[in-house]
């Protein structure tokens, strides 16, 4: 009976364990649409509010200025070595730099427009 306690208890720290790995936030596999520095950050309504990302010099992304909504259904991360964590809204500072994934339509004007599906902070 004591033994058997024992496994269950062992078996449930398990899975457990393996849930917490395998819900840990990382951002999407595919390139971001956008890798740049953050030059504007603006509150929103409706939205978290959005961000203005520059591309970098050298940058292979697919646009190299975009108006970035941020919503609450978007992931934000910061890298952090070899892992990520969670940030707010609140934590965006102009001079970051960050990695956006889109979702959803984009407008084409200049600078495109377009929702995070997830945005990471690099630096």
């Amino acid at each position: 009976m004591r033994t058997q306690r024992l496994i269950m208890v062992v078996t449930a720290v398990l899975i457990a364990l393996l849930m917490l790995v395998a819900c840990s936030p990382s951002p999407p596999e595919e390139a971001a649409s956008i890798s740049g520095v953050i030059t504007t950050v603006t509150p929103g309504y409706g939205t978290l509010g959005s961000v203005l990302v520059e591309g970098t010099e050298g940058s292979t992304s697919v646009y190299d200025k975009a108006s970035v909504n941020i919503t609450a259904s978007t992931t934000l991360l910061r890298k952090t070595g070899d892992s990520y964590e969670g940030v707010a809204y609140s934590d965006l500072k102009v001079g970051m730099v960050v990695d956006v994934w889109f979702t959803g339509p984009v407008a084409e004007s200049y600078p495109v427009q377009a929702t995070a599906d997830a945005l990471v902070v690099v630096e």
